[in-house]
């Protein structure tokens, strides 16, 4: 069971869509799930351009994660973004995905250096994989 929280207002529109795509990771994900876990939404305009990044996730711990959205970005790629990042929740919530210090990640039980480039990381290579798939799956429904 998930619970959902927005740390910010944004359009309705947004909220909505990206209410649909958590929950729709969420049962395709994490079907099994059943102790609650937490996420906060961080809806921010113009991430991409102050940040370079079109989202992320940030795990709190106590099964309490953080996603940041660029909320500027247009609704299908808004969309794709969080769906990736629901991979990254998962990652985590399995223990599949783990930064145990900064600077640290432990990915199916092999250290990493979390700065290594983006398109290196097994983690994200995974997320990319699983966002594609998600996103056709939720594009694809009636």
């Amino acid at each position: 069971m998930v619970v959902v929280e927005f740390t910010r207002k944004c359009s309705k529109k947004r909220h909505d869509a990206i209410m649909d795509a958590v929950m729709f990771a969420c049962k395709q994900l994490m079907p099994r799930v059943r102790k609650p876990f937490y996420i906060n939404i961080r809806p921010i305009p113009k991430l991409t351009e102050t940040q370079g990044v079109n989202g992320d996730c940030m795990d709190e711990e106590d099964r309490e994660f953080t996603i940041r959205i660029d909320v500027s970005l247009p609704l299908n790629e808004m969309i794709s973004t969080i769906l990736h990042e629901m991979v990254h929740v998962q990652q985590f919530l399995s223990g599949k995905l783990k930064q145990p210090k900064p600077g640290k990640a432990v990915y199916k039980r092999v250290d990493y250096d979390w700065e290594m480039d983006y398109n290196d990381r097994p983690w994200e290579i995974e997320a990319h994989t699983k966002e594609k798939q998600l996103a056709e799956a939720f594009n694809g429904r009636l």
